[in-house]
């Protein structure tokens, strides 16, 4: 039967002004119509919804999370050690739920352990769980002393359920891209760098070497695979771009240099920047450690200003959280976009990178991330000034109605601000002092 929604303001993602008194037409899962009340076309029996006073706009994609992250133990190279593989299975399930319920009809996994991904992905097609439609990695391919490996020199650890797949060379990096084809993924994470936290190296250290990064993206090519990297270092970054891949999450220590070649190369960049703040808290598990805290500080402020500046230089950009469901302060991928529209965006820009762009960073932009007819329904309907302040999304109360391939979901009733509530305008330039995060009430706006 099809379903109409009438009389609202229409966001269809592309980018265009919104249109007020539209509505959308749906059936068999995808959008039939699309447009002004007075164009719209469609059957007696059909099921009609007066949104008006509302947006349409489409379901939110974060191209960057994690599904095995959780909050219970957010140190994630301690993850395996003190979790079995089921349990984490059981609260991926759980996440996926969460995340849903935030507004996120898509996701991009950004690399689980084993096929964790993959399993929550089908489990969720098959309507055995609820959750988000997932496009899903596997194990994040990283060299020797890289980003996962935390292993001393006279420890050897072998296992197919780490979320590090270590390799070493060119022929190393080709068997495990075809060993994660087995395993069902729809695409292939490297690491290019390492991160604030990784044993033994940082943020700015190289991990897989450009012959390494480009020998993935030239294997996964020949199973239809697309490749996404993990890079914050400049190097790192140059390595990603230059071999193809089709996203490169993170990568604030850019320069204008290399953000003209992600530009000339059409690459998709999704910087994180309410995560990196995030590791600045009293509560994180890393931050009594000052030499951590120093480095996340360094990326998070260089991560500013390479939102900023690809902005300016016309990058193609779209959000990611970096699995925010683990954040203990805020478990809400829908912060990421108040910093973006705190460090200038538009709240039009900052909905367009979160559905159009972000539905390409995870290929899927042929299906998703627009309402028009022939793509998938998958839609909220939002109460507020959604198409100036993106921060309406944070309260779950203003989201009236959720579709997902035309299907309503069914919203939790107790629904509201999940975590602390703050304004990011408060602590854009502040190093979050305290676990939570409220504004000083005695402290001028920045």
């Amino acid at each position: 039967m099809e379903t109409v929604l009438i009389g609202g303001t229409l966001i269809d993602g592309t980018g265009c002004e919104p249109l007020p008194r539209a509505g959308i037409v749906m059936n068999g899962g995808k959008v039939l119509g699309v447009g002004p009340l007075a164009r719209l076309s469609y059957g007696r029996d059909a099921r009609v919804v007066d949104v008006a006073g509302l947006t349409i706009m489409p379901g939110l994609i974060d191209t960057h999370t994690h599904l095995t992250y959780h909050g219970d133990q957010p140190n994630v190279w301690q993850l395996e050690f003190e979790e079995s593989v089921e349990l984490d299975t059981l609260k991926a399930a759980s996440n996926a739920s969460r995340i849903l319920q935030t507004g996120f009809t898509s996701i991009g996994d950004g690399g689980c352990r084993g096929y964790i991904g993959p399993a929550i992905r089908d489990g969720v097609a098959q309507g055995i769980i609820p959750g988000p439609r997932i496009v899903a990695a596997g194990p994040i391919l990283t060299g020797s002393a890289g980003l996962l490996d935390s292993m001393p020199a006279w420890i050897r650890m072998e296992s197919d359920q780490a979320l590090g797949m270590t390799v070493n060379g060119v022929d190393e990096v080709r068997r495990a891209v075809r060993t994660q084809v087995k395993g069902g993924v729809d695409w292939i994470k490297v690491s290019a760098s390492g991160v604030a936290g990784s044993r033994f190296a940082t943020a700015e250290t190289e991990d897989l070497s450009a012959d390494e990064i480009a020998a993935a993206v030239s294997e996964a090519r020949k199973y239809g695979k697309p490749v996404h990297a993990h890079a914050h270092s400049r190097e790192g970054v140059r390595a990603a771009v230059e071999a193809g891949v089709l996203s490169l999450h993170s990568g604030e220590f850019v320069d204008d240099e290399l953000l003209l070649l992600m530009r000339e190369k059409g690459i998709i960049f999704s910087p994180t920047v309410a995560w990196l703040h995030a590791r600045c808290l009293p509560g994180y598990v890393l931050a009594a450690n000052p030499a951590f805290v120093d480095e996340a500080w360094r990326a998070y402020a260089a991560a500013k200003v390479s939102i900023v500046r690809a902005r300016q230089l016309g990058v193609k950009m779209a959000m990611g959280s970096d699995a925010s469901h683990r954040f203990h302060h805020v478990p809400d991928g829908a912060l990421e976009l108040e910093y973006y529209q705190e460090l200038g965006w538009s709240a039009m820009e900052v909905i367009t990178a979160a559905t159009k762009t972000a539905a390409e960073a995870i290929n899927r932009g042929t299906m998703l991330g627009t309402l028009a007819p022939g793509k998938f329904a998958d839609i909220l309907v939002v109460e507020g000034p959604v198409c100036e302040d993106v921060g309406v999304l944070r309260d779950k109360r203003n989201i009236k109605w959720m579709f997902q391939a035309g299907r309503e979901v069914v919203l939790a009733a107790d629904r509201g601000i999940l975590g602390s509530n703050f304004k990011v305008a408060e602590w854009l330039d502040e190093p979050l002092g305290r676990s939570d995060p409220r504004p000083h009430v005695d402290k001028a706006r920045p």
